[in-house]
């Protein structure tokens, strides 16, 4: 092994690329692993220098590069860099290690329904300001503090977004070749360890089609189907298509719009959640010695040497504000791979932003660069809610200690295009969007830079995604403690918001508003996406009884539109608050993930998406995680 002193590869450190849906259930208190299906609970590998949590191993060292955020992209990149013999990684997450007194829970797909880590320790309970386009409400905003982000805490929907999405990408920043759809195809393909479903699984759910072609094999994280279904799931899927939306055989090749029962993160061996922690991590973790791990210690700030440019030397890190300040160097690089709430609170901390307001904070300014955590989008939802008629035709409401059973995820989809949506308004929609777009980027106080940034990416997701076959609203349906809900959440916001820290205290948190429903459309879309989820439960008659909520009252136009404002809250998919942009549009990162005005600055997440996608975000930031890495290799090769 090499010495750290000389070089070690890859520090990841402090924060969240967190992605998919957490489902809104409380946490309930667990002491009892075996419930969790495990008669010998299955433990994790010992590493040759297994994870720690004192600070004091890494306090002083150096390594080539010094990850930030020990989330999905932040331990894809650290298994990518670390194959090199040559290189060493050190890994530093804020939250803890999966393994431990709760890693049944953490294990066990069917615990984020009733084991959540909601509100818990696992979780770094973020709030939004009030929003206005919720009458003045504030909604949570949970990811995963744990290692491997909320790739160990969420649903574990594995849903690929459409090529024309990813194609729009491309040209946004430029590099249709590195960005557009073939190269995320091949690299969500590459992180994929596809398997295929029971055979008692597709026999419950005929509508479960896929086609294996369109899908990767001997890739780091297992995807498939749970080992049980229920009679509850077909229904929905011949409702669905009764009204005008047919199922998808093959929706992860590029053309994700119709309804499909989604592959999920689970090991069909185990029937174990596959996060980026037992994915990317574990194996690695016992095979190289040429990887680090910390976690429980928080980034602060990036260091830099501004002799000759900007170039990142390494970063500061502590367990909290009254704790012992420890650094550690970067030899190549520092990446941060903190999410979309971390990673552009770390670049400001570390003097990256609007120089004004970080001045006014008492920040030093390194680089001024307006877009930081700006261009925020977010997936809007609500739910209408039903009794299923028969308690056998749905899941157990707990946990069995059957790992098969436990197995089971919600994962029915549905994938709403304009056209169902509005019907024949969706000509005179498009030419509204498309004449106002000037009215809807100066109704945000910004710099021009970023103003020119929305109204790009206003325009590419008007002409390249609305006006196109790809869902602009996603249905889920999922049954919660014997409870349907038919779920409507927003994909392709107009809306934008912003991440901005609010003091110099690192461990002080931002002030996150998502700008929910600043733009009309987002409440029109929303609004016919529950008239149609009530449509759906209507036909599905003879499997749930009367719609309790919102119930009969809400019916008009003006009533759905007070009900959405009232319930509505996150899908748990926040992305593009370090967009990769041109600078010029308030761009964050170059084309390849750079952050402008550094020299070896790199940002990795989902936070570097341009615009956010028709789709729950885990599959894309696997793609991102592994092209950034492909980036870095090559660079140094």
């Amino acid at each position: 092994m090499k010495s750290v002193t000389n070089s070690v590869t890859a520090l990841v450190v402090a924060g969240v690329a967190g992605l998919g849906a957490i489902q809104t259930v409380a946490a309930v208190p667990f002491n009892d692993i075996t419930r969790f299906g495990a008669e010998d609970p299955v433990a994790p590998p010992l590493s040759k220098r297994d994870v720690t949590t004192n600070g004091d191993e890494l306090n002083g060292q150096t390594y080539d590069y010094v990850i930030v955020g020990g989330g999905l992209a932040g331990l894809t990149v650290a298994n990518r860099l670390s194959a090199d013999p040559n290189v060493t990684v050190a890994v530093i997450e804020a939250g803890a290690d999966i393994y431990g007194a709760d890693q049944g829970r953490f294990l066990t797909p069917s615990a984020v329904l009733y084991e959540s880590f909601l509100n818990t320790d696992y979780d770094w309970k973020w709030v939004t300001s009030e929003q206005a386009g919720l009458g003045g409400r504030t909604t949570p905003w949970p990811r995963g503090k744990v290692l491997g982000g909320s790739s160990s805490v969420n649903s574990m929907y594995m849903v690929r977004a459409s090529q024309q999405e990813f194609d729009s990408w491309g040209s946004l920043i430029g590099d249709a070749d590195q960005w557009g759809w073939d190269s995320m195809f091949a690299a969500m393909k590459k992180s994929e360890d596809f398997q295929e479903p029971q055979q008692d699984v597709q026999s419950m759910v005929p509508s479960l089609q896929y086609n294996a072609a369109s899908h990767g094999t001997g890739g780091p994280i297992k995807t498939g189907w749970p080992g049980k279904e229920y009679a509850m799931v077909q229904p929905f899927f011949d409702a669905v298509s009764s009204l005008g939306t047919p199922v998808n055989p093959d929706p992860d090749s590029g053309d994700s719009w119709g309804a499909f029962l989604a592959t999920s993160a689970i090991n069909s061996q185990t029937w174990q959640r596959c996060s980026s922690r037992n994915g990317y991590l574990d194996d690695i973790d016992f095979e190289r010695s040429n990887i680090h791990v910390l976690v429980d210690h928080q980034v602060t700030k990036v260091l830099f040497d501004t002799t000759d440019g900007v170039t990142a030397t390494g970063v500061q890190y502590a367990v909290n504000s009254s704790s012992a300040v420890h650094t550690v160097n970067a030899a190549r690089e520092v990446i941060i791979s903190g999410g979309t709430i971390n990673s552009p609170v770390i670049l400001q901390h570390s003097g990256i932003g609007e120089t004004a307001k970080l001045n006014a904070l008492g920040i030093d300014t390194v680089v001024d660069l307006p877009g930081v955590g700006h261009n925020v989008q977010d997936h809007l939802s609500a739910a209408l809610l039903y009794p299923l008629q028969n308690s056998a035709d749905g899941p157990p409401s707990e946990i069995t200690g059957d790992a098969k059973t436990d197995s089971f995820v919600q994962s029915a989809v549905a994938y709403i295009n304009l056209t169902t949506l509005v019907g024949s308004e969706s000509e005179s929609v498009l030419a509204e969007l498309r004449n106002n777009v000037a009215t809807a980027v100066n109704s945000y106080d910004l710099p021009d830079t970023v103003k020119q940034g929305y109204n790009a990416t206003y325009l590419s997701q008007v002409n390249n995604v609305y006006d196109s076959s790809v869902g602009l609203v996603e249905i889920l349906f999922a049954d919660i403690y014997g409870t349907i809900n038919i779920q409507v959440a927003l994909q392709q916001p107009l809306s934008r918001g912003s991440i901005l820290i609010n003091s110099n205290d690192p461990f002080n948190g931002p002030t996150i508003d998502p700008g929910y429903l600043s733009q009309d459309i987002d409440l029109h879309l929303l609004r016919e996406g529950h008239k149609l989820a009530r449509r759906i439960g209507s036909a599905m008659s003879g499997t749930l009884g009367a719609e309790t909520t919102p119930g009969s009252s809400v019916s008009d136009d003006d009533s759905w539109n007070s009900w959405i404002k009232q319930n509505a809250g996150t899908e748990y998919h926040p992305s593009s608050s370090c967009s990769m942009l041109p600078r010029e549009l308030g761009g964050v990162v170059d084309k390849n993930l750079l952050v402008y005005g550094t020299t070896n600055l790199r940002v990795i997440d989902a936070s570097v998406a341009p615009t956010a996608v028709s789709a729950h975000l885990m599959t894309a930031t696997y793609g991102i995680a592994e092209i950034g890495a492909e980036i870095i290799r090559a660079a140094y090769a």
